[in-house]
C-alpha cells in the first residue's frame, strides 16, 4: 500500500515554490523557474496561479477582538479572569438573576438611605432653634 503522504509531496512541493514565487514578487521569472525545476506545464501552472489569486482575494486577515483573544487565552491556558462580571456569568441562570436582584436592591436600599438622612439634614436646618 503506497504512502498517501509521500504521493502528495511533489505537489506539495510544486504549490510552496509557486507560493514563495509569488510571495517574492519576481513576477514571470520566478513562475519560469518553478516550470524549469517541475517540468510542469506552464497550463498547470497558471491554473494554480488562478486559484491562489482567487483565494487572496477571498481570504482577508481580520484583527480578531480583545475579547475574543482573552477568552481564548483563558481556555488554552487556563488562567482565571478576575473581574466579577466573568465570574458571574459562569453561573447558572438563577444564580446570575438572583445577583443582579441582590445588586439592584443594594443600590436602592443605599439610596434610600442617602434620601432619608438629606430629608433629617434639611428639616434639621430649616427647623429655627430656639433656646
Amino acid at each position: 500500500m503506497p504512502n498517501a503522504d509521500f504521493e502528495n509531496r511533489p505537489l506539495e512541493d510544486l504549490l510552496s515554490a509557486v507560493t514563495d514565487a509569488l510571495l517574492a514578487e519576481s513576477g514571470k521569472q520566478g513562475i519560469d523557474a518553478v516550470v524549469a525545476r517541475y517540468h510542469v506545464p506552464r497550463t498547470d501552472i497558471n491554473t494554480y496561479l488562478q486559484v491562489i489569486n482567487r483565494l487572496h482575494m477571498a481570504l482577508v486577515g481580520v484583527q480578531p477582538s480583545r475579547r475574543f483573544v482573552r477568552r481564548l487565552k483563558q481556555d488554552l491556558i487556563g488562567a482565571p479572569d478576575r473581574n466579577v462580571i466573568s465570574r458571574v456569568r459562569h453561573l447558572p441562570p438563577r444564580v446570575q438573576i438572583a445577583a443582579g436582584i441582590a445588586l439592584v436592591a443594594g443600590f436602592m436600599f443605599i439610596s434610600r438611605r442617602r434620601m432619608i438622612n438629606e430629608a433629617r439634614q434639611e428639616n434639621h436646618e430649616t427647623v429655627p432653634y430656639i433656646h
